[in-house]
């Protein structure tokens, strides 16, 4: 008996922890009104928009991935069409010396062996922000704000081989962690 209440227990945190994100390609005409009025304060040599919808468990949002000045950036939108957050493809390698140091310590201390397979910078909006000024500022590298870290990766511990997402704050430092579930990986890649 006492092993059920445990189990009980330890579930509904364990599902919790898994991202089971559907993404699915959407028309222009599909977004929400106040998603479109920001996109349509993008720069116009922004390149190959491309919309999609999402839903992760009860969330649904939307989002906008695009190319500017040869980077790949994804805006990312409430299901009511308010910005949340625009991340940026990156390289591992080229993060910071200091915080990538942290992050790889963080890996090597918790896992037996790991391996990243993507990287973003990731500026989460925040309301007292203007939105236009707030993506025009990033897309023109002019922002004073300083980005997290999304950093997904295989990695190994004593007996298992899982990928996740990890989120590292601006310094490095580790946040959580999510378990990606198989079906929903391959669209993370971009």
């Amino acid at each position: 008996m006492k092993t059920i209440i445990i189990l009980m227990c330890i579930c509904p945190f364990v599902f919790s922890q898994t991202k089971n994100e559907k993404e699915e390609r959407i028309s222009e005409s599909e977004f929400p009104e106040a998603a479109i009025e920001v996109i349509k304060s993008l720069p116009k040599d922004c390149k190959r928009l491309k919309f999609y919808k999402e839903t992760d468990g009860e969330k649904k949002s939307f989002e906008l991935k695009f190319k500017y000045k040869r980077k790949r950036y994804s805006l990312e939108f409430s299901d009511d069409g308010l910005i949340e957050d625009i991340e940026i493809l990156t390289k591992f390698k080229t993060i910071n010396d200091h915080i990538k140091i942290k992050i790889n310590n963080y890996f090597t201390s918790s896992f037996v062996k790991y391996k990243v397979i993507k990287a973003q910078q990731q500026y989460v909006y925040r309301s007292e922000l203007n939105v236009v000024t707030f993506v025009n500022d990033i897309l023109k590298n002019t922002s004073s704000e300083a980005p997290s870290f999304e950093i997904i990766a295989e990695i190994k511990s004593d007996k298992n081989r899982d990928i996740k997402e990890f989120t590292f704050n601006p310094l490095g430092e580790f946040v959580n962690f999510r378990t990606l579930n198989p079906t929903s990986y391959e669209h993370v890649l971009y």
